[in-house]
């Protein structure tokens, strides 16, 4: 049953037989006590309400499935010390390793896990100079290669929609990256809303109220961009004829939107894969742990509209 080369093929197939005959299979927790191994792996991401985490754990729960290992998970809210709770637990349930989304965390919870020797990730972002491994994403040079796209196509009136920047250090460099495009006469302003459709929604009615000419909004996440949606569609805009939408991880449902959303296609179940193997073979061979910058880049549909001239400039109003 453990792949044992000692144990002959005929002794082998006898005894899976009678497992199969007797519906047995291995107690993990025995097994567990036995070789001081859970092969074991645990998540813990803000939360599970978007798609695009989804997309995320199925790629490491396949490729743990694929290596005869499990996924417990957690939920952290964006709160640090609901994760360090969540950590806690997770290592009394005899977790091996911990997958953890971006690079803030509290402290002592990364004291714990490296006091313990417990190997782990920051995922969703890139940064080759962090002391944990992080793999993932540029999010300062994707949303300033946003803003920059948006500037070639004419416009000069941006807002830029986000969600919360104290639950997300993601979130912080895309908003950072963002304001660093100092193309002249770029005029960038910056809404902070919840991560939802309502919160896209409610931007879009501050910004129409304002009559702030406004020609395109970036939105950090096609969550929001959807919100936009909804919000440009009740004031009765047509996009991208009145005003240009851009989003932010390219969801399923982005390529099905009315019209087609152009936005940052982020390779969420790349990612779940590359870490579920990373952390495989670390435990199993003790590879080294790595820091992987991820592909991602634009993909533009139908929602951004190429501006032509000055007289184009007062649209959102």
């Amino acid at each position: 049953m453990n792949g044992v080369d000692k144990v002959s093929p005929e002794t082998r197939n006898r005894v899976l037989k009678a497992c199969k005959k007797l519906d047995y299979f291995p107690n993990p927790a025995a097994r567990a006590l036995s070789t001081k191994k859970s092969r074991t792996i645990a998540a813990i991401i803000p939360t599970i309400e978007h798609s695009v985490f989804a997309k995320f754990i199925a790629g490491i729960e396949q490729t743990l499935a694929e290596r005869d290992y499990s996924l417990v998970l957690a939920v952290s809210n964006g709160d640090e010390d609901e994760e360090f709770r969540a950590a806690r637990k997770l290592l009394g349930m005899g977790a091996e390793a911990f997958i953890l989304s971006g690079a803030a965390h509290n402290k002592a919870m990364v004291e714990m896990l490296e006091r313990r020797q417990v190997p782990h990730v920051f995922t969703s972002i890139w940064n080759p100079d962090c002391k944990s491994p992080t793999i993932g994403y540029d999010n300062f040079n994707l949303a300033a290669n946003a803003v920059s796209f948006l500037a070639a196509k004419g416009h000069r009136n941006l807002a830029v929609i986000h969600g919360p920047l104290a639950e997300s250090d993601r979130t912080v460099a895309r908003r950072e990256g963002a304001a660093s495009v100092q193309t002249e006469p770029l005029v960038t302003e910056f809404h902070e809303t919840s991560l939802s459709v309502e919160g896209g929604k409610s931007v879009i009615r501050e910004i129409l109220t304002r009559h702030s000419g406004v020609t395109a909004v970036l939105c950090f996440s096609d969550v929001l961009a959807l919100g936009a949606y909804f919000g440009l569609s009740e004031a009765g805009l047509r996009i991208p004829d009145d005003m240009s939408v851009m989003g932010f991880d390219n969801l399923d449902w982005a390529k099905d939107a009315m019209p087609p959303l152009t936005t940052i296609d982020l390779p969420a179940a790349g990612m779940g894969r590359e870490v579920a193997s990373q952390l495989v073979d670390h435990l199993e061979s003790d590879a080294a742990l790595v820091p992987k910058l991820l592909p991602s880049r634009i993909i533009e549909r139908e929602s951004v509209r190429q501006l032509g001239g000055d007289c184009e400039q007062e649209a959102g109003g």
